[in-house]
């Protein structure tokens, strides 16, 4: 965690050197927007004609429960989902419009946790076992990577000339390396617990988290 504030941290001063070397006046504008990677705003300061520089922050939680009645006992499940991404970005505006290439490092906490316990009785060969006897199976995935970096393409530039409210899009990827999935269990279901290696080789190739933000700026 401290390494990841010290990571982050320099880059926030180098995004801040460049600032006070690219321009004496610096612009500024604050947005909000939303997108894959949940809601939030941001930043944007002009470093000169060409570039700008962004400190963004997005954040997204989502819990969902429910009972599963296509088997036999019916399973009651409850999942929980946690994103949080904040980090410095560079955007550098090759023809002089719009239109914006972009990289910069994030530090991107995903989490998606989650436990299933049987909601009624099981009868097998004549004998009913009940659902505290079943047990409980805990499942988490997360990445183990937390500082990532983040490159991208968009249109719009919120320090442009014209109307201080202005619409901003972008496309693009973080490279998060594989998640990693660990499940726990307990009672007579806690061999299944067994099967988290089959998960973990099933996601080691999903190692980009996909981004597209849509978004509202205002230039102060």
């Amino acid at each position: 965690m401290f390494k990841s504030i010290k990571i982050l941290l320099t880059t926030g001063v180098f995004i801040a050197v460049l600032v006070m070397t690219g321009v004496s006046q610096p612009q500024f504008s604050v947005g909000v927007k939303a997108g894959t990677m949940g809601v939030g705003g941001e930043i944007t300061t002009s470093i000169n004609k060409n570039f700008n520089a962004r400190l963004s922050g997005m954040f997204f939680s989502y819990t969902h429960s429910g009972v599963y009645t296509d088997d036999n006992p019916d399973i009651k499940h409850e999942s929980d989902l946690n994103t949080t991404s904040v980090g410095g970005i560079v955007d550098y505006f090759p023809f002089q419009n719009s239109v914006k290439l972009s990289g910069g490092l994030f530090y991107h906490s995903f989490t998606v946790t989650g436990d299933a316990t049987p909601n009624e009785s099981y009868t097998l060969d004549g004998k009913t076992f009940q659902p505290e006897e079943l047990g409980t199976l805990s499942a988490n995935l997360d990445y183990k990577s937390k500082i990532v970096p983040y490159a991208g393409i968009g249109i719009g530039n919120p320090l442009a000339k014209g109307s201080k409210l202005k619409f901003n899009v972008e496309i693009g990827t973080v490279y998060t390396n594989s998640p990693q999935v660990t499940i726990q269990g307990k009672g007579m279901i806690a061999p299944t617990a067994q099967q988290d290696q089959r998960f973990q080789d099933g996601l080691k190739d999903f190692k980009f988290h996909p981004v597209l933000n849509i978004g509202l700026s205002y230039k102060l």
